[in-house]
């Protein structure tokens, strides 16, 4: 996998025909997400994501966006100046260090991001140091089949292999939904440092 997008590409991220995979707020709500939240938007790209979730947060929360890539990292800054998102804060972020402290963080959003990993299994467990114990993480991502849209099945991850990922690096795996034509999600929690070992279930039973 790890394979980067090319910001040449980057009108590709911000064609309102995006909002055609998933409905953000309808999807978020479903995962969890509320009002005064501190969320985490990982691979935020040039930001087509924010102002659902600074809505979504509202005036109480805090939206903090992250991405690897320094042109990335500016769009997203102009358009949280641009459409005055009081609540959002962007960050240029290396793959495995987050700028953030331990514990600070309700809800991470990866959506499209986890096939782009260099290894996944580390960076989720530093998403891991930054969330709050039984936080929320919500990745969403294409299906690993044939499309007219997105990376090819071989650059992205099964669900079930998302599933194991998670559960390797410690991490509970909630529900796997399809989310429409294109794209799946994965809803998890991050555990309590001692967890109770009778809900320690790993994701190890395929799908039917």
């Amino acid at each position: 996998m790890a394979h980067k997008f090319d910001p040449k590409n980057i009108h590709k991220l911000e064609d309102p025909s995006r909002l055609e995979l998933f409905d953000p707020e309808k999807t978020l709500r479903e995962f969890g997400i509320r009002e005064g939240m501190t969320v985490l938007d990982v691979g935020t790209g040039p930001g087509f994501y924010l102002p659902y979730l600074s809505k979504m947060v509202g005036e109480k929360g805090k939206v903090y966006a992250i991405d690897v890539q320094e042109e990335m990292v500016k769009r997203a800054k102009e358009k949280v100046e641009k459409e005055k998102l009081a609540n959002v804060e962007v960050l240029k972020s290396e793959e495995n260090s987050i700028p953030l402290p331990d514990n600070s963080v309700d809800f991470v959003f990866m959506a499209f991001t986890f096939h782009e990993l260099e290894d996944p299994k580390r960076f989720v467990e530093e998403l891991k140091r930054v969330a709050k114990p039984l936080g929320y993480l919500a990745i969403i991502d294409w299906k690993k089949e044939e499309r007219d849209k997105g990376p090819p099945p071989e650059e992205v991850y099964s669900e079930w292999e998302v599933g194991l990922i998670l559960d390797d690096a410690g991490v509970r795996v909630g529900r796997v939904v399809e989310i429409g034509k294109y794209c799946f999600g994965v809803y998890a929690v991050f555990p309590p440092e001692e967890e109770n070992p009778l809900l320690n279930v790993p994701f190890r039973v395929p799908p039917l």
